[in-house]
């Protein structure tokens, strides 16, 4: 047979990729179909400055879509979005802010204070009222969380009832990183708050966060685009009408909060860092009015289906997702606009689209249907993937499990993994079992502080109680010389959500092959799984979302 008659008849029969009788993990023949040349080329075309960062709602992000649309059409696989075809198109309601009508005025006794926008504080908007205000007196609840499980309570003898709630960034460290992360989610606070009878909410940037991530990195975030999914009543998801307007202030404004409460902010922060519950009531009152513009757009999430070959099995199905959206083009940075998400989340989608050719392009399909799902909406608060988990085009119930991607490694060799989620359910079998095939360690999270868990697309299906997990490398290099944490961390506050995340930084895109086979080897075990993922007994997701 010759070279030019073979990608013909791969085409047409598929390749025997082989089977193990041993174990789950995939044969050779599947992962070698994963390759860093496809990885790269998918890549240079997403991240290119034709799709201007591929903002969700823009010409940019539809020409990504029609691309991935394309790649899945191409290799065969069946469409699952709505109307016979691939895309799930999405309602998106974008919040553009009038800062000079926004105010935040502090009154103590019969002196007032006005913080200054950006110096001091953040709006971002109300998602139901351009136009919106709260006045009421102010009360410090540490960190807003409220967890009976673990005899924690920042609301333990505070009356919030008619007041706003001053609430600091995160969680206790003393929680185990992925509840950290689930108690340090926004909504979560607010949704508490609103439990507890306020009826406003000012959140505060303080304590190891901003070590990576300092205030004048969340004044350019806030200038991104800020959106909800709409439902077919146009109610924008993840609202709190009680929660009237709110505010996001710096560790100055929160100075200027606590003055007079007789409790310092570094007092409070103290008590907090130590897991230890500190609220109490402040001595003055605040009025808060945050204006926003309304703009409706539409972009769709892109869906395809791999059925699986066991006549009962495959009406399961396991979930690979990457977010295709960035954040467009925004504010100049070394002379550049265009925020190209190169490694955020062109690489992601790459993963995604050549995990799904491996499979497409093999004769031996797994047990259990794949569904590929690249959503949109992600940089703005995991939107699309969030509408898909909610308003899913296969039967709810019969998917097991998701597989996120977000930033596949380009850094360097890695000898670690870290595999976020798998430690609250059965999927860390599998884990545990390509890890050990791959020769690579299992390593916690080593950043609980930054709150990942929640901060990409698995997390809305974890919502949904289908077990998930996102895998990316460790901190441990090959190369003994390269520092991990050094090269990530220095990367997140060099190059993360801005211009410089495109194909001109250092990439290594062996690593990137090697990532992209690990979480195909992962789903395709959990693909052949005799049993479907369930939640491990008495773990604080699946009793708070696990389907009954």
């Amino acid at each position: 047979m010759t070279k030019a008659i073979l990608p013909v008849l791969v085409l047409v029969m598929g390749l025997p990729c082989g089977t193990s009788a041993q174990s789950d993990y995939p044969p050779t023949q599947l992962l070698d179909h994963i390759t860093a040349p496809a990885i790269r080329a998918h890549m240079e075309f997403l991240a290119d400055d034709l799709l201007e960062g591929r903002g969700t709602g823009t010409r940019g992000y539809q020409l990504a879509a029609n691309y991935v649309r394309a790649q899945f059409e191409q290799m065969g696989l069946e469409a699952a979005g709505e109307a016979g075809t691939y895309f799930q198109n999405v309602q998106f309601r974008q919040l553009t802010p009038v800062p000079e009508q926004d105010s935040f005025l502090i009154r103590l006794g019969n002196a007032e204070e006005r913080l200054v926008f950006e110096k001091d504080y953040l709006m971002a908007g109300n998602p139901a009222h351009e136009d919106s205000s709260v006045e009421a007196p102010l009360v410090f609840v540490g960190y807003g969380v409220t967890a009976p499980e673990k005899h924690y309570d920042d609301y333990a003898g505070i009356d919030a009832t008619g007041k706003i709630v001053v609430i600091v960034t995160g969680a206790p460290a003393s929680f185990a990183s992925s509840e950290r992360a689930m108690y340090s989610d926004g909504f979560v606070k607010a949704r508490n708050a609103a439990g507890h009878g306020a009826i406003g909410m000012v959140g505060i940037w303080a304590g190891e966060v901003t070590k990576n991530t300092p205030w004048e990195q969340i004044i350019r975030f806030f200038h991104q685009p800020v959106m909800r999914w709409l439902d077919q009543n146009g109610t924008p998801n993840d609202y709190v009408p009680e929660i009237r307007a709110g505010a996001f202030v710096n560790q100055h404004g929160a100075e200027v909060l606590l003055a007079g409460s007789g409790h310092s902010f570094s007092e409070a922060m103290a008590s907090l860092e130590a897991s230890k519950p500190l609220s109490f009531p402040l001595a003055g009152s605040a009025s808060l009015h945050e204006v926003a513009r309304f703009s409706n757009l539409k972009s769709p999430n892109i869906v395809a289906i791999l059925r699986g070959s066991d006549a009962r099995l495959k009406n399961e199905y396991v979930v690979f997702t990457a977010h295709v959206d960035h954040v467009g083009i925004g504010e100049a940075k070394a002379g550049d606009t265009i925020y190209n998400g190169a490694v955020d989340n062109a690489s992601g989608t790459a993963a995604l689209l050549e995990i799904a050719r491996a499979f497409a392009e093999c004769k031996d399909r797994p047990k259990r249907s794949l569904l590929f799902v690249a959503v949109a909406g992600e940089e703005a608060g995991l939107l699309g993937s969030d509408y898909y988990a909610q308003h899913p085009t296969v039967p709810a119930t019969q998917m097991i499990a998701n597989i996120n991607m977000d930033g596949i490694s380009l850094f360097y060799d890695f000898k670690d993994i870290v595999a976020l989620g798998a430690e609250h359910s059965t999927l860390n079998r599998e884990v545990e079992d390509v890890a050990h095939h791959m020769g690579l360690e299992v390593s916690p999270d080593p950043m609980p502080e930054e709150n990942f868990f929640i901060r990409s697309d698995q997390y809305s299906f974890v919502k949904q109680g289908i077990p998930a997990l996102a895998i990316s490398e460790g901190f441990k290099s090959v190369d003994p010389t390269l520092d991990g944490r050094k090269i990530q961390i220095a990367w997140m506050t060099t190059y993360y959500h801005t211009p410089q995340d495109d194909m001109n930084q250092p990439l290594n895109f062996d690593a990137a092959r090697k990532c992209t086979q690990l979480i195909l080897a992962v789903g395709y075990e959990v693909a052949e799984a005799a049993d479907r993922p369930t939640w491990n007994p008495g773990d604080i997701f699946g009793q708070r979302f696990a389907r009954h």
